[in-house]
């Protein structure tokens, strides 16, 4: 019985390295738009935290409506951000 629970356990590290993978492209993208997390936070209408916690990987409930909200701020597409995030956790290079 302790499979399911081994099971689970490596299903959310998986999706949390993806979290953080695609953190990682969130913070690149905002660093190199030379922004602070308040300007983005208030151009987007979402909280400093929550912009934060994406930033970092540890936001629980990124929906894509958030993640296609800041892709659109960047002007970039979902699709090339979900890429390079899939990239990095296949190749665990975060």
């Amino acid at each position: 019985m302790s499979q399911p629970n081994t099971n689970k356990s490596y299903t959310e590290q998986r999706v949390n390295f993806f979290l953080k993978c695609i953190g990682e492209e969130m913070f690149s993208l905002r660093k190199s738009y030379k922004k602070s997390i308040k300007t983005v936070a208030k151009e987007t209408k979402m909280s400093p935290g929550i912009l934060s916690k994406v930033e970092k990987g540890t936001y629980d409930n990124l929906c894509m409506t958030r993640l296609i909200l800041l892709c659109k701020y960047y002007s970039v597409d979902i699709r090339d951000i979900i890429d390079r995030a899939e990239y990095k956790d296949r190749n665990n290079t975060i």
